[in-house]
């Protein structure tokens, strides 16, 4: 699985100020269970600014997929990405 996706760019507020996010990350699927539980991917937005430009991670967190995603992936982790786009509100290019 590619751990990476461009997004359309958001704006966040980070510790330094207002940033400027354009990928999604997905770091770490753990504590999943494909018996009926929930799930949780670990994610980051990441922007990239500098001279010249570099990759830096604003934000990471972690976020639950419930039970029904989890029983629905299969081969393909297009469920898994769409699901967190879906709760972040962010768009794929």
């Amino acid at each position: 699985m590619s751990n990476t996706r461009q997004i359309k760019p958001v704006q966040i507020w980070t510790a330094n100020g207002q940033k400027e996010a354009s990928i999604l990350a997905l770091t770490n699927f753990f504590d999943y269970h494909f018996d009926d539980g929930n799930g949780k991917v670990t994610y980051k937005l990441i922007g990239m600014e500098g001279e010249p430009t570099s990759a830096y991670e604003y934000i990471t967190a972690n976020i639950e997929i419930p039970s029904s995603i989890i029983q629905n992936w299969g081969a393909d982790d297009s469920i898994i990405w769409n699901y967190i786009a879906e709760q972040l509100n962010l768009e794929f290019l």
